[in-house]
């Protein structure tokens, strides 16, 4: 009787239990208050190391902002694109480049003509009189490169040095020019020689143009 008692007690006992600890749970936190803190924690924080390396390739893939670090394209036009405008405004950089008074190209042409029309030059070199540029393996004069620099003295003026080759009937030169640019921002000869090699007659240093006052104000007599 003693024994059936107890048992009966006991199982009494653990299910009041039961229901008090239930009912204390209820009351401290409500379960639709549990579900939303879950919720939260699962939008605000990635659970784990799979959901954490996916938000990293998630902003990875958004693009930089303009004017960030990565250069924008630039959409090149191609010359059938362009107005009649664009093309005149080019057509005029490279005529003015190429054949304007300051270029290479028209150096080279008014310094031969000088060493073509000299008297000296001629009876040694002979007629007609042949320019070109650097010695090359090619038979195209037009593919023989002029050579030429453009350097600043101590005083921040340019000087332009150049040298190209002169062929005549009798002999051959080399021509040597160097120019300064005048108060016009026009180049003037400092000098302009022709060196003949030796052979049968010795080798001779001919000037055709020398200014040392080359570059420098021009003073007006009073």
């Amino acid at each position: 009787m003693t024994t059936l008692l107890q048992t009966s007690f006991r199982s009494s006992w653990n299910a009041t239990t039961r229901a008090c600890l239930t009912s204390s749970v209820n009351r401290s936190l409500p379960q639709s208050r549990i579900a939303n803190v879950l919720r939260t924690q699962q939008h605000t924080k990635p659970s784990s190391l799979s959901a954490r390396r996916g938000l990293a390739t998630d902003h990875s893939k958004k693009p930089f902002a303009s004017g960030g670090a990565l250069a924008q394209h630039t959409e090149k036009k191609q010359w059938k694109d362009l107005s009649t405008s664009e093309k005149g405004i080019i057509g005029y950089a490279i005529v003015s480049e190429l054949f304007g008074s300051n270029s290479d190209t028209h150096v080279f042409g008014d310094a031969l003509e000088k060493v073509r029309n000299h008297e000296k030059l001629k009876d040694i070199i002979g007629s007609p009189m042949m320019g070109h540029g650097e010695p090359s393996n090619s038979k195209r004069r037009r593919n023989r490169r002029i050579h030429s620099q453009v350097v600043l003295d101590a005083e921040g003026k340019e000087h332009l040095l150049m040298r190209f080759y002169v062929e005549g009937p009798d002999n051959e030169g080399i021509a040597h020019l160097e120019m300064v640019k005048d108060q016009r921002n026009k180049w003037e000869y400092k000098y302009l020689f022709v060196d003949i090699p030796g052979g049968v007659r010795p080798a001779q240093r001919i000037f055709v143009e020398y200014n040392k006052f080359a570059g420098q104000p021009q003073i007006e007599d009073k």
